[in-house]
């Protein structure tokens, strides 16, 4: 039987009168995992909403199940590093279970191979790097979401890349994954309240604010940007973070945004999901973490 044939059968079963059905319909549904999202939203729009609460709960467990399988894969070994670009496309299929994860890193070859042909084949790291903030923050127009700042959509890589918006982390995180392709090192700073790129060839080293248009700042105008928030600049701020540090932050940030949205429900889950990446991570945590806006003049 073919999966849409099957999730119709068990779509009309959804409301049997034995429980004992309607437990096997449901742990099936689950088990199909992903494949089964599409087909069950189109199914309860095509019948006018019936089952409509039921369908969404097998999604949104169907989301956090996979999420946290994927997440335990990733984090499983501390002998293999975690790519960064899984964990953002793990968030990804969080929040879209649909989406084609290949057809976006295919956008990211595309990307990558036009860098390189407008940096040529024997740029310096440093011209390639220069050349990558040109091409997405002039040539893209990719910038900081300003006027939506606190949209779930922001801490998504794949709405990032479709609307070429986004807020510092996912902004950086695009220049990261990039900079792998391109082979640029670069390195991902965890500053509080702005998350920034950092570029170090061993003999030159700043700063790059991907939020404002890859702009590159000091260090001075790092502490400027935190005194503004009352916040001192010490060193361990400026320190280059592991890729557990960035895709945790990330999370957070999107657990943020949901609360921000009054999004109870989505928050919790989003923090269930947190508390397995960090287990010190409390759920009633404030807004104060997130990446601000307050300092995006900066």
């Amino acid at each position: 039987m073919s999966t849409t044939r099957e999730l119709f059968a068990l779509y009309s079963l959804l409301d049997d009168t034995q429980a004992t059905v309607q437990k096997a319909v449901r742990e099936r549904i689950l088990a199909l995992g992903e494949d089964a999202v599409a087909g069950l939203r189109e199914l309860a729009t095509v019948h006018g909403n019936l089952h409509r609460d039921v369908v969404d709960e097998l999604v949104n467990e169907i989301r956090r199940t996979t999420a946290l399988q994927r997440l335990s894969r990733e984090f499983g070994g501390p002998e293999d590093p975690i790519d960064l670009e899984e964990g953002a496309f793990i968030l990804a299929k969080y929040g879209f279970p649909e989406v084609n994860t290949g057809a976006y890193r295919r956008r990211l070859n595309d990307m990558a191979a036009d860098i390189r042909v407008l940096a040529g084949t024997r740029a310096a790291p440093l011209d390639t790097f220069m050349k990558l903030r040109s091409y997405l923050f002039s040539d893209l127009g990719f910038i900081g979401n300003r006027e939506d700042y606190y949209n779930p959509h922001n801490s998504y890589i794949n709405k990032v890349i479709d609307f070429r918006k986004g807020i510092p982390i996912t902004l950086s995180v695009l220049m990261l994954i990039l900079g792998r392709r391109l082979g640029v090192i670069l390195n991902g700073i965890n500053m509080p309240m702005h998350f920034l790129v950092q570029f170090d060839d061993g003999s030159r080293m700043f700063f790059v604010d991907a939020f404002n248009s890859g702009i590159i700042i000091t260090r001075d105008q790092c502490r400027l940007m935190l005194s503004s928030s009352g916040i001192r600049l010490t060193p361990e701020m400026l320190a280059p973070v592991s890729t557990q540090d960035i895709v945790e932050r990330m999370w957070r940030n999107l657990y943020l945004a949901y609360q921000q949205q009054g999004n109870d429900e989505e928050a919790l889950r989003v923090g269930e999901i947190l508390t397995f990446i960090n287990p010190e991570f409390h759920v009633n945590n404030t807004m104060d973490d997130m990446d601000d806006e307050d300092d995006e003049d900066f």
